[in-house]
């Protein structure tokens, strides 16, 4: 026996307190009840059934209109609320930041945040079953052109918009595959 295979244990040996945490870890593990958000939740239905019974309210912004549009492709694939059974709120708005300021004293580029909070509630009641507020931001550069500017920002105000929408859709489905 050489001397670098002294103090090492054959196949199948294991040491006292590493096979009490494996044991141990394997106990823990199955009691985890792990399922995929859009299968089956434990009051029967589905996610996706849930979601398409949700009615979102109109909104009076052009970026509220953005997050509330792809909440309906979403949730409904676009055809609107077949038999809604919960209402959805969304409270939408944006801000600009500069992020860098130039010798000049300008900024070449900025971040737009869009901040959407909603509440989502039993249609019959005003029992609030699920109310956050998410962001989603974006940046764009600024040139010497004003129309490229503004059509800079409205891409910018738009790409945060859909990270807000997905980040809502998200929190709705797993507050869905719960059973809300």
């Amino acid at each position: 026996m050489s001397s670098s295979e002294r103090g090492t244990r054959g196949p199948g040996r294991h040491s006292g307190p590493a096979a009490i945490l494996a044991l141990a870890a394997t106990v823990l593990l199955s009691a985890c009840n792990i399922q995929p958000v859009y299968g089956p939740n434990p009051g029967g239905g589905s996610v996706s059934q849930t979601l398409r019974a949700i009615s979102i309210e109109p909104v009076d912004s052009r970026v509220g209109q953005v997050v509330r549009n792809r909440l309906m492709f979403y949730f409904t694939g676009g055809s609107g609320a077949a038999d809604p059974q919960y209402r959805m709120t969304l409270r939408v708005s944006s801000s600009e930041t500069a992020l860098g300021i130039t010798r000049e004293g300008t900024a070449p580029v900025y971040s737009v945040t869009v901040t959407a909070s909603y509440t989502l509630y039993r249609i019959g009641s005003e029992e609030v079953l699920v109310r956050e507020t998410v962001q989603g931001t974006a940046s764009y550069d600024q040139y010497s052109q004003n129309f490229a500017n503004i059509r800079a920002k409205r891409d910018a105000e738009n790409r945060a918009a859909e990270v807000a929408a997905s980040e809502i859709r998200m929190r709705v489905a797993a507050s869905t595959a719960v059973g809300i």
